[in-house]
């Protein structure tokens, strides 16, 4: 996986442009900005991930699947519009592709990992099943 990865072709298209029509609505522009600065401190506090108590891991993983989902309905309001950047997709799907993974897979590999650390955060409580 790790030298796919270093294959990878890089995504440097974004997803909008902020000049679609969605965006004139002072509702989206200002859901996305505050989407954009949960994403930008949630990953801020994720460099921090590895000193936290079990509760503290846990209440991130929440805060983190919370902005994913978050993500994941603007982005479905977008493609359903027709209005997400056709560079961006096609970008993600070669970088996705170029690891023998759809986005579909990628999801599943994410709520893996998720999975896995949530179990080692309950390990660590010790309220393991």
């Amino acid at each position: 996986m790790m030298s796919q990865l270093t294959s990878a072709q890089a995504v440097t298209a974004t997803p909008f442009s902020g000049e679609e029509a969605a965006f004139e609505s002072e509702v989206v522009r200002a859901e996305y900005e505050k989407l954009c600065r949960d994403h930008a401190a949630l990953v801020q506090l994720g460099e921090s991930y590895g000193g936290y108590d079990p509760l503290g891991k846990l209440a991130f993983l929440d805060a983190l699947e919370a902005v994913e989902e978050r993500w994941d309905t603007f982005f479905a309001r977008f493609s359903l519009m027709g209005a997400l950047n056709r560079e961006f997709v096609e970008q993600t799907d070669g970088f996705l592709g170029s690891m023998g993974m759809s986005a579909a897979d990628f999801r599943g590999v994410l709520r893996e990992a998720h999975d896995l650390m949530r179990r080692d955060a309950e390990v660590e409580r010790g309220a393991a099943v």
